[in-house]
């Protein structure tokens, strides 16, 4: 019986490599200039800055990230996956962790991957908002009169979207499953 739960456990671990997949190329954030026929005018993913600004990009000239970030980025997608896949196979060795609060090698690497999802998550709308105060004081969420220059004005919508909250319910669920690991697959 306990070697069903493991492969169903596994399914679960399976299915949180997918969310984190899924939520990684998914946008996380964009904005909507009113005036300008644009679907969406800029664009964050994870790993970057994407915009569909043509002839008016240099408004936003500087908020790019460095060019050494999306490769970093990625490598780091890589690495969870790889952990995620890695804990599906790992022996149960006990991790004494503080003093009593002990965990298995499984457990620890999937709430680490989870923790550290959740870690990308809350930089990412820091970071995000922080630099958006550097362009027309820009709101995370919510409308914002800019004013480009006369008689350039608009208002730009701007909005966190489905793959960022796909990737903070991702993180959450994989803290979850390394909280119930040992009790769902019967092991002490």
């Amino acid at each position: 019986m306990s070697t069903v739960k493991q492969w169903i456990f596994r399914i679960l671990i399976l299915i949180g490599a997918a969310l984190v997949g899924i939520s990684w190329v998914l946008d996380w954030w964009s904005c909507y200039i009113v005036e300008v026929p644009l679907d969406r005018a800029v664009v964050i993913h994870p790993y970057g800055l994407e915009d569909n600004l043509g002839e008016m990009s240099g408004f936003i000239q500087g908020a790019a990230m460095p060019g050494f970030f999306a490769p970093l980025m990625w490598a780091y997608l890589v690495v969870c996956i790889v952990v995620l896949l890695f804990s599906l196979f790992a022996k149960d060795k006990e991790v004494n962790l503080l003093g009593k609060f002990k965990l298995s090698l499984p457990q620890l690497l999937i709430g680490l991957v989870g923790f550290s999802y959740i870690i990308v998550c809350v930089v990412a709308v820091i970071f995000a908002q922080y630099r958006m105060t550097d362009f027309y004081d820009m709101k995370l969420i919510g409308t914002t009169e800019i004013i480009l220059g006369y008689p350039l004005e608009s208002d730009v919508e701007a909005n966190l979207k489905i793959g960022y909250w796909l990737a903070c319910v991702s993180g959450i669920y994989l803290i979850l499953l390394a909280l119930v690991r040992n009790k769902f697959t019967g092991k002490s």
